[in-house]
């Protein structure tokens, strides 16, 4: 394109003493249009920057270039509305009004003309989240529906899955029909709940309550999805509008669960409750394996989930319930490597004394026998269930299958001899670390000792020559007996690191080599606190006399302290 053509559109200059846009324009139209490297027209062009001045005057000047496509498909109405020129697009609009004659396509093709993905300029208008320019284009073609581009998404899709919630309310009221498909088969109520926009999902409510019973392709509606999240306010609205939603599946062919089972399975205790009190009966629900929601909650170690259903009143006939493989909830905790049993649960245990799955497998067969179990797990499970009293079939089988050969047993010596050499490798490579911290510890409390904060006496004629100037100063004795202690502490650390290294050679010695290590460590600490404390005392010993300044001082430096404590509780703090 013209150089003076481009710049010309891009800052909407129709004419001066050295250009006439007439000019070009009307040997554009002879010789073929101009175009950018990406196949926009000087429409294109103006359009994008939003000169809309400069936009009316092609559109009379040549009308033709209203249906001009660039390389990707789109009309100059699309790079307007993507960007949100709200003034380009009336101009657009008007323009094709007048002249549609002449180019042979009304306002209304315009506007649903798609470029190579699928978009119409009401979708790029809502994925940019142009509100006024979405206004502009659903009132201006009310009866068309916006269907899905190439990726499935529709205009009122988008708005929910972004949470435009002022477009999506534009879209729902103009729009005589919006469809509100997306991709996956999901619908815009679908896209609202999964990204938590909450406004956008009770806009689509209140529009149409029966969204709520489409699925997607897998057979999940979007109370599912809001038991998954744990959307308590549209759980509730669902279930009041409709229980039977409850009980409606989702998955399809061998592999299904109801919402129950998905709460059970997220560990959301508030979501069976809301479906316990809409659904009282919603507990008896059974997945495709024929399993409860105490099953689920099991395999899935939701504890929280396992006490609340145990509390329920209908816990004596969730815990008895076998699956399709004829397991209770009591074989699979058995199977699973929980340590601890629920008190609860192994109450109820103890007035069953034979629960057998279709193996002929008790709970205490299947501890003993698993083989994913770490021996922790098993002898606390065995532990449990034995004081639960719960017999067994097979006793004999089994134990003679717990019977394990010599090769076994040294196999087991040599795993175990690795695994100590493994902790000893541990050790020695964060000791090697360690250890550099410890000797520049040494390194510089040595200096300081002999470099002290206000200077030595050096008067020749003083019998204190040669003695320290602030000796009388409370804070400088705590320097020097602070850095004492660091200097200590650190050396015998590093005394313990190199015994360390003597002994790693010998994995044997693996207790006394843990031992020395956490002695370092404690060593370490105790030095490096006590450098602190030097620091700030000596830095008060010699700023003495600016008080202001001294107390600034030492206040930065004791912030190292809960730096400290911050540091070593830093799991915890995670964990809270």
């Amino acid at each position: 394109m013209d150089p003076i053509l481009y710049n010309a559109a891009m800052e909407g200059n129709t004419g001066d003493d050295d250009f006439l846009l007439a000019d070009y324009l009307n040997r554009d139209e002879e010789n073929g249009y101009q175009v950018t490297p990406k196949g926009n027209t000087v429409l294109h062009v103006a359009a994008l920057y939003g000169q809309s001045g400069f936009v009316g005057q092609v559109i009379n000047l040549t009308p033709a270039l209203l249906c001009c496509k660039n390389k990707k498909n789109e009309t100059a109405l699309h790079l307007a509305a993507n960007k949100g020129h709200k003034d380009v697009v009336k101009v657009v609009l008007r323009g094709i009004d007048a002249a549609g004659q002449a180019v042979g396509i009304n306002k209304e093709t315009l506007m649903r003309m798609t470029d190579d993905g699928g978009d119409t300029a009401l979708h790029k208008a809502v994925r940019t989240g142009r509100v006024d320019t979405v206004k502009l284009l659903v009132k201006q073609d009310p009866d068309f529906e916006f269907p899905a581009n190439n990726a499935g998404e529709t205009p009122l899709y988008l708005a929910a899955e972004s949470g435009l919630v002022k477009c999506l309310s534009l879209i729902l009221k103009y729009c005589n029909r919006p469809t509100y498909s997306g991709p996956c088969g999901r619908t815009a109520l679908h896209a609202a709940i999964i990204q938590k926009h909450m406004d956008c999902a009770a806009s689509l409510w209140e529009w149409n309550k029966s969204l709520c019973e489409e699925t997607d392709k897998w057979d999940w509606n979007p109370l599912h999805y809001a038991v998954k999240l744990g959307l308590r306010v549209v759980v509730r609205k669902m279930l009041g509008w409709k229980t039977s939603l409850a009980y409606t599946p989702a998955g399809n062919g061998n592999d299904w669960e109801t919402s129950i089972h998905i709460a059970a399975n997220e560990g959301r205790v508030n979501m069976i409750r809301e479906l316990s009190f809409h659904c009282p009966d919603s507990l008896e629900m059974l997945n495709s394996n024929g399993q409860n929601a105490l099953h689920v909650a099991i395999s899935n170690y939701k504890i929280r989930v396992v006490r609340f259903l145990l509390d329920s009143k209908e816990s004596h006939n969730l815990i008895d319930e076998p699956d399709n493989d004829g397991n209770s909830p009591l074989h699979l905790l058995a199977a699973s490597d929980w340590i601890s049993v629920p008190v609860k649960l192994r109450r109820h245990a103890s007035s069953k004394n034979m629960l057998f799955n279709k193996e002929n497998q008790t709970p205490l067969d299947i501890s003993v026998s698993s083989t994913e179990k770490t021996n922790l797990a098993k002898r606390s499970f065995k532990r449990n269930l034995l004081h639960c009293r719960l017999g067994r079939r097979d006793f004999e089988i089994k134990w003679k299958k717990m019977q394990k050969p010599e090769d076994e047993t040294e196999s087991r010596e040599n795993t175990a001899k690795r695994d100590k050499k493994g902790k000893v490798k541990d050790i020695m490579d964060a000791t090697q670390i360690h250890l550099v911290v410890a000797t520049l510890l040494v390194t510089v409390t040595f200096a300081a000792g002999f470099t002290l904060p206000g200077g030595f006496e050096s008067d020749l004629n003083s019998s204190n020559k040669g003695m320290a100037i602030l000796i009388r100063e409370t804070a400088f004795r705590a320097f020097v007996v602070s850095d004492a202690i660091a200097f200590t502490c650190s050396a015998c650390a590093v005394f313990s690191y190199f015994y360390i290294a003597i002994n790693a050679a010998n994995a044997k010695n693996l207790i006394l080599i843990t031992v020395r290590y956490n002695i370092a460590i404690l060593l370490q600490r105790l030095a490096m606190s006590a450098v602190v404390i030097a620091f700030i005392t000596g830095m008060y010993a010699t700023l003495a006399h600016s008080v202001g300044l001294a107390v600034t001082v030492c206040v930065i430096g004791c912030i190292t302290f809960p730096a400290f404590y911050l540091l070593s509780n830093v799991r915890r703090l995670v964990n809270w």
